[in-house]
């Protein structure tokens, strides 16, 4: 009897094992991602990771073969990864429902041969491209609005990336997102129009790209698109051509964290000073990547009340004092802890660190990059 994969293996040069051994990360399980997973799903790719932080709503059941009526308000990461697994029961599919940035450690992009990012938010496509950049993961990005479709392959090095090409339009409307504090602003994220038959198309393209990828040979040229190339196709007129993306010499994001030592310790466990102990650094200052919203303080009443999130998790809905009422509070932040610091003690998770996360150890000699491990597997 035919096995479920005998079609493939007739096409010249297939290597359905390098597909089932393969780690593919999917950023965003709307529309792009619907169609991205049940092609990864139909094509047997073994292990993928689900990153979603959204919600099923009734819009989406135009454009999500996945999603049914009955899953309107659940996690579509979950129901995602629940509905690949019923496709293709060999997939190994597991899901994180949180946020790219936070509450994906930098060590997981570390561990996947590729991701796939299916996103409608330019925040999420600036915070994915760094954390690619960082864990020298290569990653296909895929944009669609009403008939325009366009598929960009990045990878680690000196080529453009997804960065390079912001425009500054494209930054002022991200920047509109945060108050100048760095909270987020009610301004919700702009929604484009689109169709099943585009986000299909798109989603066609993207994992054409990553089999070319995965079928390439150690040290030999990848097939369709280069690093830091961009596919543009509209079908309004018909029109379909690819062109290279130029590099910004000046753009933030170039930043690989190397070489990565492994430390055996859980953020839900070990505290900073653990961290420092453990890696003979006891004047070492560990730096978070990012800005630790600790508390709240109201100018108005004194009134405090602790937080710790990133910054840019919290909307500005936190400036309005819960006992006096006025929107007078201020944030306290940190971007870094040394052994004597106020929260030393408290567990790196407290801290909003996420598992498998990569920090950056300075002391007066260098800066060292210590990945942690986690309370999952992947």
């Amino acid at each position: 009897m035919e096995d479920r994969y005998a079609r493939h293996r007739l096409i010249e040069g297939w290597d359905q094992k390098r597909l089932a051994d393969a780690k593919v990360l999917v950023a965003g399980a709307g529309a792009i991602g619907n169609e991205v997973l049940k092609n990864l799903a139909l094509l047997g790719i073994g292990h993928i990771l689900v990153v979603d932080f959204d919600r099923i709503e009734l819009s989406n059941l135009t454009r999500s073969v996945l999603f049914r009526a009955g899953d309107i308000g659940q996690s579509k990461a979950r129901l995602a990864a629940e509905r690949v697994r019923q496709i293709n029961p060999d997939c190994d599919v597991r899901y994180i429902e949180g946020d790219l940035e936070f509450d994906v450690g930098l060590g997981v992009y570390r561990a996947m041969d590729a991701v796939i990012g299916g996103l409608d938010s330019l925040n999420a496509r600036l915070a994915l491209n760094r954390a690619c950049l960082r864990a020298g993961a290569p990653w296909l990005n895929g944009g669609i609005e009403d008939t325009i479709a366009e598929v960009s392959l990045f990878g680690p090095g000196s080529g453009a990336c997804f960065e390079c090409g912001m425009s500054p339009m494209m930054w002022e409307r991200r920047n509109r997102r945060y108050s100048c504090g760095g909270l987020r602003t009610d301004l919700p994220e702009d929604t484009a129009p689109t169709t099943a038959t585009v986000a299909s198309i798109v989603a066609g393209y993207l994992v054409h790209e990553l089999l070319l990828l995965l079928h390439a040979g150690e040290g030999a040229p990848k097939e369709g698109l280069a690093f830091s190339q961009k596919l543009y196709l509209t079908l309004k007129p018909y029109a379909c051509y690819a062109y290279d993306l130029p590099a910004n010499p000046e753009c933030l994001a170039h930043e690989v964290w190397e070489p990565v030592e492994i430390a055996s310790l859980a953020p839900q466990r070990a505290t900073v000073v653990d961290l420092l102990q453990y890696l003979g650094e006891p004047e070492g200052v560990v730096e978070l990547g990012y800005e630790l919203l600790t508390e709240m303080h109201c100018l108005e009443c004194d009134e405090r009340e602790a937080i710790f999130r990133p910054v840019e998790k919290c909307g500005l809905e936190l400036t309005r004092c819960t006992r006096c009422g006025t929107a007078t509070r201020r944030p306290e932040t940190l971007r870094w802890l040394d052994a004597g610091s106020e929260f030393a003690d408290k567990t790196l998770a407290a801290l909003g660190v996420a598992d498998y996360q990569i920090v950056a150890i300075k002391s007066d000699a260098e800066r060292r990059y210590v990945q942690l491990t986690g309370e999952y597997t992947f």
